[in-house]
């Protein structure tokens, strides 16, 4: 019993390690690819954006124009703030094929994405180690019922009068 508690104890602490580590890897290389393959350039509204968004949001999709990297003008849809006007200049990121995309993962957002995930693995730890406390109750239970059965059959028929002293 008390080997499965050291053992959970030990393997606490080490999920939570790998879990934040595991995510700060994937973060980092997922942020390093998207500025390798990504651009920023500038744009121009064209029609008015919408002024109000989802709650929590702070940017709206609206048309926009830019000079591709081939001197092309292009026209699509992007995310620009909220507040901005028609005809006015901001940077949208282009993919690969040259579509408006999300902006590369900030630090803060895969800071926030390590400490999700540490929270998720320590959730998931306290659960493990729920479950091992269960385990071992309902163990020793078992033996101490045992025992408690082995005992009472010792005692009892003296006890009851059954057997004469």
């Amino acid at each position: 019993m008390l080997l499965l508690t050291l053992l959970t104890l030990f393997v606490v602490p080490l999920a939570i390690v790998m879990a934040v580590d595991a995510s700060a890897t994937s973060g980092e290389a997922t942020r390093n690819r998207q500025l390798a393959e990504e651009q920023r350039v500038p744009a121009v509204l064209t029609a008015k954006p919408p002024q109000m968004a989802a709650p929590g949001a702070e940017t709206v999709a609206a048309s926009v124009r830019w000079v591709a990297t081939d001197g092309v003008t292009q026209t699509g849809t992007a995310r620009v703030p909220l507040g901005t006007s028609e005809g006015d200049t901001i940077h949208i990121w282009l993919d690969a094929a040259g579509r408006p995309t999300d902006p590369p993962l900030t630090h803060t957002a895969i800071v926030v994405d390590e400490i999700v995930a540490g929270m998720m693995a320590f959730a998931g730890s306290l659960v493990v180690m729920a479950g091992t406390y269960g385990v071992e109750w309902l163990l020793i239970s078992r033996r101490r019922a045992r025992a408690w059965e082995r005992d009472w059959a010792s005692v009892e028929p003296t006890w009851s009068g059954r057997i004469e002293h």
